[in-house]
């Protein structure tokens, strides 16, 4: 078992990994909470309908009326997860389809790319949208593989090829 996980030891990687757990925990916390109250620039459910978003696929999600706020409240479990270093490996597991999928939704600057090279958008709204992939996409799936694999140990009985059944007839 590691130093991060007994709570003891100093050494570097148990102090990364501190740290990226409260990076990714307020990240996920804020990201989450601002769908329900507005604490940051970026669009909740109250804002109108109708409003541009990143992709097609989050569109859909919030005409769905639930698969949104489902994303966001797995968020806020992973941030509280994070911060309160409560079941942090199962949460990771848990929120790990939709921090790829905000990864992947950041990581398709192309169409800016192609605006920019176009002529018909400034260069401001391409460094935005690689900004945006580098910390919000790229960081937080850094984060989260990072995280993951300092908990490796735990999800290492999950990888087993022929795994038996629990023999529950013992004490």
């Amino acid at each position: 078992m590691g130093a991060a996980h007994q709570g003891g030891g100093g050494g570097f990687l148990a102090r990364s990994e501190l740290a990226v757990r409260w990076l990714l925990g307020i990240q996920c916390l804020l990201s989450g909470i601002n769908w329900w109250y507005k604490i940051l620039p970026f669009p909740n459910m109250f804002d109108p309908p109708g409003l541009p978003v990143k992709a097609e696929v989050v569109r859909a999600m919030l005409d769905s009326g639930w698969m949104f706020t489902v994303a966001k409240a797995v968020e806020v479990a992973l941030g509280l997860s994070l911060l309160s270093n409560r079941y942090v490996p199962l949460m990771l597991v848990v929120s790990f389809p939709v921090i790829f999928l905000t990864f992947m939704l950041d990581a398709n600057f192309l169409p800016a790319l192609g605006g920019y090279w176009h002529g018909d958008a400034p260069f401001q709204h391409l460094a935005a949208k690689v900004l945006d992939m580098l910390y919000f996409g790229g960081a937080c799936l850094a984060m989260q593989v990072f995280l993951m694999l300092s908990h490796f140990d735990r999800y290492r009985p999950m990888l087993i090829a022929r795994a038996a059944p629990m023999d529950w007839s013992r004490p």
